[in-house]
């Protein structure tokens, strides 16, 4: 099946507000972050790693490239140790650079093979799990939520009567967030809690609704937190064990995983994850993988390769038996007040950048890390990158694009 074409809503303007969890491009194509605020620290070394022959990736565009990479490290506004970067198509081939440090003490260069806590991008994931079994009968996407969750999970939410599946895959379910800026602060001073599910429920349910269902957009961590429920519901286990057997293992993602509550070591080669903690760089890469669940946070660890391998399979509809069950997944709506992100379809974002170019993929933000997986149009070009802080990508990914643009010319 060939990569289906994408058209921006019409109405998706960007607005003003951001977080650390969506890529935060404003009005004037700029990011901003939240989050750390400590000194730049400056990249040890830079590498470069290129990959498949055929075709051979121009050394002067991968020069080009790892140019960028090294000022993006350098960079005072991203305050990132090191950083990880992939680009392929068709027509280029594939190359992955790297720059700085995966590690800072023992200083350890970034490899391109490094592992790394990837925060919401699992939402996709989750995303195509749950239309996997709508796709077998399984459940509507229509439901209500006191069809298809336990009672005890459904009554907690008052308007949980009006709210679909729909509406919490596309993130129109006005249930309020239960990630806030205090949580954020209590799981930097304490990694090491396990978090239940019950106590994020109640941290949602404590708040009064956002507004009517179905009615607007509001990014909220909350309804792919209950789509894990769900999928536990519908199927008898684990969304872990689902993502697990249903995409993970289909497209042979050998180097990524989805750690359990309790399992906060990454065992193989990773980068490290790094926070600015009462006036002081922390490392974070250890925050235990229940703090988000199927929302995300640290519970996917995985590789630039691997997610640019997911959403490849993903836009060609190989995860999907029917060509429409991807068409539901990519029918953009307009989201507007969160910066840089014009729109939201079922698990997936579409970010406008200065120049016409449209990324439809997923950002990642989580303890110490900040990724992204997209296809860029109208390049044909899939990126995947991570920075190991929470800090502002736009030094790295604005040039890269910049100069993926002028190669496509």
């Amino acid at each position: 099946m060939p990569d289906p074409e994408f058209s921006p809503p019409s109405d998706g303007a960007a607005g003003a507000s951001v977080d650390r969890r969506t890529l935060l491009l404003g009005a004037a194509g700029a990011l901003a972050a939240a989050g750390l605020a400590g000194p730049a620290r400056a990249g040890a070394s830079a590498t470069a790693v290129a990959a498949r022959p055929d075709p051979r990736f121009d050394p002067a565009l991968a020069r080009r490239l790892q140019r960028v990479l090294r000022a993006a490290v350098r960079d005072p506004s991203m305050h990132a140790a090191g950083a990880i970067l992939h680009v392929h198509s068709p027509q280029l081939g594939a190359w992955t650079g790297v720059a700085g440090l995966g590690r800072v003490t023992p200083a350890t260069p970034t490899r391109a093979s490094d592992r790394f806590r990837a925060g919401s991008i699992i939402k996709p994931f989750v995303a195509v799990v749950v239309l996997q079994l709508a796709e077998r009968g399984r459940l509507s996407l229509d439901a209500r939520l006191p069809d298809v969750l336990p009672a005890a999970v459904a009554g907690r939410f008052p308007t949980a009567p009006d709210v679909t599946v729909r509406m919490l895959l596309d993130h129109h379910s006005g249930i309020a967030e239960w990630d806030l800026p205090a949580i954020d602060e209590r799981v930097a001073r304490n990694p090491a809690k396990i978090w239940t599910i019950a106590e994020k429920l109640d941290l949602a349910a404590g708040q009064p609704p956002l507004f009517a269902p179905g009615t607007q957009f509001f990014y909220s961590n909350t309804d792919y937190t209950l789509l894990g429920l769900i999928i536990k519901h519908i199927t008898g286990r684990s969304w872990r064990h689902e993502v697990t057997r249903r995409v993970i293992r289909p497209l042979r993602l050998t180097h990524t995983s989805l750690p359990a509550p309790g399992h906060r070591s990454i065992s193989s080669p990773h980068m490290h994850g790094y926070r600015v903690v009462d006036a002081k760089t922390t490392d974070v890469t250890g925050i235990d993988p229940s703090i988000a669940g199927a929302a995300g946070g640290s519970a996917l660890v995985t590789t630039v390769g691997d997610l640019a391998r997911f959403l490849d399979a993903l836009l060609k509809g190989r995860l999907f038996r029917h060509r429409q069950t991807l068409r539901q997944m990519l029918s953009l709506g307009p989201a507007q007040g969160v910066g840089g992100l014009v729109a939201y379809g079922l698990g997936i974002e579409q970010r406008d950048l200065p120049g016409g170019v449209s990324l439809i993929g997923h950002l990642g933000g989580t303890g110490g890390f900040f990724s992204y997986v997209g296809r860029a149009r109208p390049l044909g070009v899939t990126i995947a990158f991570v920075i190991n802080s929470e800090g502002d990508p736009t030094p790295l990914l604005l040039p890269a694009v910049h100069v993926l643009a002028a190669a496509h010319r």
